[in-house]
């Protein structure tokens, strides 16, 4: 009968019952030494799959220490973004506002400028003395009449003196 022994020969039943027959050239430690080489080149082998394993794990680490760090800055750029979007629609807000302010001056001053322009031509003409009260009303009168015709879209350029005649007599 024979089995197996450490290093997978086979062994007769006789050496395994305790019957020890040595062979001359045989050393019984020979199967040990081998054995225990054997398990040290697989626990080498181990130690070096470990080793590899742990600077793939520092790896890993560092990998997502960059990682959350690259997440940060996107994060922080991000909110600067934001901020600036929303800085600039306050602008644009702004910018609107004062452009519609500027619109509004601006068609003031051209409809009191064909006022007082109406009104220089009209005291011309007629020779008369300038009365501040006098000019006053007229320029009232004629600034409300300007801003009637204009709402009704007619431009304060397209309304003359014979327009206006009516109402400085």
């Amino acid at each position: 009968m024979q089995h197996t022994g450490i290093d997978g020969a086979a062994v007769s039943a006789s050496s395994a019952s305790g019957d020890t027959v040595i062979t001359p050239d045989t050393n019984p430690w020979q199967d040990t030494i081998a054995a225990a080489d054997q398990a040290l080149e697989e626990a080498a082998r181990i130690q070096r799959g470990v080793q590899h394993n742990l600077r793939l794990m520092q790896e890993v680490r560092a990998l997502r220490e960059e990682l959350r760090k690259a997440h940060a800055e996107a994060d922080r750029y991000r909110g600067m973004h934001a901020r600036v979007v929303v800085g600039m629609r306050q602008l644009e807000e702004e910018h609107t506002g004062a452009i519609s302010r500027l619109h509004a001056d601006n068609e003031m001053l051209v409809v009191r400028h064909r006022v007082y322009r109406l009104l220089a031509e009209h005291y011309a003409r007629v020779a008369l003395r300038l009365d501040p009260q006098a000019f006053a009303g007229d320029r009232d009168r004629v600034l409300q009449h300007i801003l009637f015709q204009r709402r009704k879209g007619v431009p304060p350029e397209e309304i003359g003196l014979s327009d206006l005649a009516f109402l400085l007599l």
